[in-house]
């Protein structure tokens, strides 16, 4: 939201008590804007951010791992950000985290993901492709041609519900409807290496992994996403492992595959 600092937006903050009240203001700061012409229909700017979604780009860094209070914060803040209500399963939080506790099964831990293509107003978009005035944002035109003040990027995430978990062996599954995306064309696999020296397994949604350690400790979990076009993004959480044994073992078959998924939400 770098562009709104040249708006005189403190006194709009200060009266936010709802999210309510923060979109009407958003709604009037971009009366002057065709938000249709916004790639993807998720424009960061317009959103209030929980967290800045620019830390999760697909590169893994010391500090951006991910738990679910960040996820959830990089999930409200895309969902804030829409620009039509019908962006690709983004669904109401009551049924976000619904999701997620439904999955909740004994000896299993259901990671959730999301992976976004996004849009924001570039830093050198004012004057030349956008116009500030009487704090608000207006469209920019030069000889009737519609100047693009608008960048993309990604974010990319997967993390476990909980930081600790008591057992040193568990079953871990990508539930159907757990995995939020509006790029899932461009999905081509993901995979997961639980440093456990088993390197990076792949990913199949509603597939059970089994995931075993030697020893009680905290470990990495480190996510990779190919996309059809070659690019490959990363993630990463941790997981505090336990001293006990839990009555598990083996793998289960798949019910999916990245290329015939089904939404069921």
């Amino acid at each position: 939201m770098l562009l709104l600092a040249l708006i005189s937006f403190s006194s709009y903050l200060n009266a936010q008590t709802v999210s309510n009240n923060f979109a009407n203001t958003m709604n009037d700061v971009f009366a002057g804007v065709d938000l249709n012409r916004v790639p993807h229909h998720l424009l960061t700017d317009y959103a209030m951010e929980f967290v800045d979604i620019r830390s999760y780009n697909g590169v893994n860094t010391a500090n951006n791992y991910v738990h679910k209070g960040i996820y959830t914060s990089a999930y409200n803040t895309l969902l804030m950000a829409r620009t039509k209500t019908n962006v690709p399963d983004l669904v109401n939080p009551n049924l976000f985290e619904n999701n997620w506790k439904t999955a909740r099964v004994p000896y299993t831990i259901a990671l959730s993901g999301l992976y976004y293509k996004y849009s924001r107003i570039r830093e050198n978009a004012h004057p030349n492709a956008i116009t500030v005035s009487n704090n608000k944002l207006y469209d920019k035109y030069t000889n009737d041609i519609w100047q693009n003040p608008y960048e993309t990027d990604n974010v990319f995430m997967i993390t476990a519900p909980i930081l600790k978990y008591n057992y040193k062996n568990m079953n871990v599954v990508l539930p159907t409807n757990l995995w939020y995306s509006n790029q899932d064309s461009q999905v081509q696999s993901i995979a997961v290496n639980f440093n456990d020296g088993n390197g990076y397994q792949a990913i199949t949604m509603g597939q059970i992994i089994y995931v075993s350690y030697n020893n009680e400790g905290t470990y990495t979990w480190d996510y990779k996403l190919t996309l059809t076009n070659g690019q490959i993004l990363y993630s990463h959480s941790k997981l505090i492992v336990g001293s006990q044994i839990a009555p598990i073992g083996g793998a289960q078959a798949t019910t999916a595959s990245w290329s015939s998924h089904k939404r069921k939400n």
